[in-house]
């Protein structure tokens, strides 16, 4: 019996015991690679930095999404997989000049690996119902949150409208008299009410969407809703040039007041296929047309990615004082790391510095099979000019303004931020390695006359937007169609942090053990 209980006391002890973790070396194993080009721009890999272009780095397998703003921002969103080198390829300006249009004040390109904006196997195409000679519209339900609520009507096929929540709108005439209500806009439900002697009427403006190819899904303020809109397409959409205040009309239950009626006078159109999406900030004005184009092919063409398979070989560094922080870099693709390290790197020539305070070093190795490298770090520094445009921008370095744009630093690795009112801020990365003198030049871009609403770079899904389609009389309320999808959080960056312990392999090895404890107990008692 004794036997037993003390095989039992080493099978837990072999259960519970965690595997063994090197404290002292840090080893990269199988990383990917990412590789962004475009040239003349800063590529922010959110959640690890901001670099200028062309830049490569080693990365742990997993999801990274890379921002590029200017003229336009470019958003993609990519994965990364052990042993392959991702390669992502943008060029902004081409990316405009796809784009045509009148009012665009800004424009964004998204790229989802993940993401089909297209959906055509999961909605049904937007029809318009029947044409409306007199008063009276039909309602699809389809009601966009932002920038305000609104709902999209339809009195025909070339009368599709966006009213906004809360206004006294014209649409249509009966026997020569215009037909003027008060509409509420509400997820689930448009409620409308006939008025007389409104203050103020909502004015117009038609958007004429299109694209090459036609055919392609496009939204209009968000809207990734139950319907699928194609092009070519056109609709009345709001264009109020200012704050409206205590408008009134009269209802047949008395007198309707609004506070105000915000001003809103930009509209965001988004073109997708598949997983490209073109979003273009466009303002509008009182009884004008604007036309928005996307040629979608010379969109996918200036946004690519491709992959391929990575040879990579062992490099060992080490320095004197241990603990350093370290570089590695071929001016292109950058590693980083603290001392002792074992990194995984194609081959090539490579500069290492290493750093700890004041103290650095500096090495080149050729790297064609494995290789080490051992640093003695001693006293040095080196020299950063910043050079802005504007020249009265402000310069950050890690976060901490500096009053002088020549700088006295230690080696190493540091983050410039460039910022100045009216201009969008710019960051970027800089690697200096001992007795270095480098001169860098930051131009920021002005800032568009309206800010970029949010850039969507989760799939469209069912959400609060979302709801039936079905017709509506002038005067009645509907309540919430039945199944309204639920709403779904967006995917958030799955950007992974630093390795970490894994302790659920303890707690499986627990439900192990107790099911041998108990098969062991159970078999003694059958033996008795």
């Amino acid at each position: 019996m004794r036997w037993k209980l003390i095989f039992l006391a080493f099978l837990m002890a072999g259960l519970l015991v965690p595997p063994a973790y090197s404290a002292g070396e840090s080893t990269m194993e199988r990383p990917g690679y990412l590789f962004v080009e475009a040239p003349g721009n800063v590529a922010e890999i959110v959640g690890v930095g901001s670099y200028a272009t062309p830049v490569g780095l080693v990365l742990k397998p997993g999801n990274y999404t890379v921002r590029i703003t200017g003229n336009v921002t470019v958003v993609a969103r990519v994965s990364v997989k052990a042993g392959e080198a991702t390669i992502l390829r943008v060029n902004p300006d081409e990316i405009a000049e796809a784009v045509s249009g009148e009012g665009i004040v800004s424009i964004g390109a998204i790229f989802n690996e993940s993401a089909n904006y297209s959906r055509e196997k999961l909605n049904p195409p937007f029809n318009p119902l029947r044409q409306f000679t007199g008063c009276g519209f039909g309602s699809f339900y389809v009601n966009i949150s932002r920038p305000v609520p609104m709902a999209l009507v339809e009195r025909g096929e070339e009368e599709v409208y966006l009213i906004p929540n809360g206004t006294f709108v014209h649409l249509g005439d009966s026997d020569g008299e215009p037909c003027i209500d008060y509409v509420e806009a509400h997820a689930g439900a448009t409620h409308s009410e006939r008025v007389r002697n409104a203050t103020y009427l909502v004015p117009w403006a038609r958007l004429e969407i299109d694209s090459v190819p036609q055919g392609l899904t496009f939204y209009i303020n968000g809207g990734y809703n139950r319907y699928i809109f194609y092009t070519p397409m056109g609709l009345y959409v709001p264009a109020i040039p200012r704050d409206v205040y205590n408008a009134t009309a009269v209802s047949y239950y008395g007198t309707v007041r609004i506070p105000v009626i915000h001003k809103l006078d930009t509209h965001t159109v988004g073109i997708a296929e598949n997983p490209y999406l073109v979003q273009c900030l466009v303002r509008v004005a009182p009884n004008e047309t604007r036309h928005i184009s996307v040629d979608m092919e010379k969109v996918k063409s200036s946004l690519t990615v491709e992959r391929r398979a990575v040879r990579a070989v062992p490099l060992k560094v080490d320095s004197e004082p241990g603990n350093a922080s370290l570089v590695v870099t071929d001016g292109v693709l950058r590693v980083f790391a603290t001392t002792p390290a074992t990194l995984f790197l194609p081959p090539g020539n490579y500069t290492v510095v290493a750093s700890k305070g004041n103290l650095s070093a500096k090495e080149s190795v050729v790297l064609a099979e494995s290789a080490s490298v051992f640093l003695r770090l001693s006293p040095a520094s080196a020299a950063l000019t910043v050079v802005t445009y504007p020249e009265n921008a402000t310069v950050l370095l890690n976060g901490e303004e500096v009053k002088s744009k020549n700088l006295t630093l230690s080696p190493g690795r540091y983050n410039i931020t460039v910022k100045a009112p009216g201009y969008l801020t710019k960051s970027l990365e800089v690697i200096l390695a001992p007795s270095e003198s480098k001169r860098i030049e930051v131009s920021l871009e002005k800032k568009p006359a309206v800010e970029d609403r949010e850039i969507v770079t989760s799939p469209p899904s069912g959400g609060a937007d979302d709801t039936r389609a079905g017709e509506k009389s002038q005067t009645r309320e509907n309540s919430v169609p039945e199944n309204t999808p639920v709403p779904s959080a967006p995917p958030t960056d799955d950007v992974p942090g630093p390795p970490g312990r894994d302790n659920s392999s303890l707690w499986v090895k627990a439900g192990i053990l107790a099911g041998v404890v108990g098969a062991v107990y159970l078999a003694l008692r059958l033996r008795r």
